[in-house]
């Protein structure tokens, strides 16, 4: 990964010529403006408009469950809070005031939003209702984490808990406020990062970090079964599941030297490892995949035109078409998946 890329995507915090495009629009963020703001495009990458504007940077834009609503990270009041609006940039809301940063916002199934803040002195979790009320602290320890990623059906919280020493592990917790566990640290020695939740809730897909390689692995969320899907002394990162939970996306540089380590293309693997295709080829850096809504296609930041653009490849073996052309970085691609209602608390 080039630290281009890794500084594009805290900013953010990802089809073929023959694909026929979801009804499923997608959002990013572009710096095309100067600095970040918050656009929207169709899967075949019409219709690109911006949803913010402004001098302030608008980011890490996530989609509501029923999609009728975007909750993002502003800093339009002089330093990270968290805003709500419509899906077509209206009605933009704050609901979070604090002096400390607020930020990494992610929806839960049942409505309520999930964000991380610095208001207690460290990198803690809490909940609140889509409308702002009823701010809840979730986590109230020391040490910093990661941004939290909720499973599919709600009831969990992962995320990565770094450490004084500067290890990391991935954590788990309920949703619903509770002790967080470790997940990974007796398993193995090396530092974790990137959890991916599997469809079913029942696995976490993550990255471990053994100088030089990074390898992917799995585990169930009760810490049984683990076993590793890549073993290579490669880079091997980003795992994201396939809407059907059959395959993963990662990004691997497994095809460049030794010297290349920074580079990589898009793979899809089986989910236990098996029949891992290449499906990228390019010299230039390709990362941070996401899957469309039906699971036709892979969208991922590519630097092959000199900045980062959005591109797309399908599954169907045709070569990736390029969604977005600016002079500008265009990174964080996060396609529309509506999700039933679900779990409440």
């Amino acid at each position: 990964m080039t630290k281009t890329l890794l500084a594009l995507a805290l900013l953010c915090a990802s089809i073929g010529s023959t694909i026929a495009a979801p009804a499923q629009p997608l959002l990013f963020v572009s710096n095309r403006g100067g600095n970040a703001q918050i656009h929207v495009m169709n899967a075949d990458g019409s219709g690109e408009h911006a949803l913010t504007r402004g001098p302030a940077e608008n980011t890490e834009p996530a989609w509501s469950p029923d999609g009728k609503r975007i909750v993002f990270t502003s800093y339009r009041d002089g330093n990270a809070e968290v805003y709500v609006m419509q899906a077509d940039g209206s009605r933009a809301t704050r609901l979070t005031v604090n002096d400390q940063a607020d930020n990494a916002p992610v929806w839960l199934p049942d409505g309520r939003i999930v964000f991380r803040s610095l208001r207690s002195g460290w990198a803690n979790f809490y909940a609140m209702q889509a409308d702002g009320a009823d701010v809840t602290p979730l986590t109230t320890g020391d040490g910093d984490k990661g941004p939290p990623v909720p499973s599919p059906d709600g009831r969990w919280l992962a995320f990565v808990a770094f450490s004084e020493k500067g290890g990391s592990e991935i954590h788990l917790m309920p949703a619903a406020g509770g002790k967080p566990r470790d997940l990974t640290s007796a398993l193995s020695k090396g530092g974790k990062s990137f959890p991916s939740w599997s469809p079913d809730s029942r696995r976490l897909a993550y990255v471990e970090a053994k100088s030089p390689a990074m390898n992917v692995q799995v585990v169930n969320v009760d810490g049984t079964q683990p076993a590793k899907l890549t073993d290579n002394a490669y880079t091997n990162a980003f795992p994201i599941w396939a809407p059907d939970g059959r395959r993963i996306a990662f990004v691997s540089s497994r095809e460049g030297t030794r010297t290349e380590m920074a580079r990589g293309d898009i793979y899809v693997m089986n989910a236990d490892g098996s029949s891992v295709v290449n499906l990228t080829h390019h010299p230039d850096e390709d990362n941070y995949p996401a899957w469309a809504a039906d699971g036709s296609a892979i969208y991922f930041v590519s630097l092959r035109d000199g900045n980062a653009q959005l591109y797309a490849v399908p599954l169907n073996g045709n070569a990736p078409s390029r969604l977005t052309h600016n002079s500008g970085h265009d990174v964080g691609v996060r396609p529309l998946r509506l999700q039933p209602p679900t779990l409440t608390h």
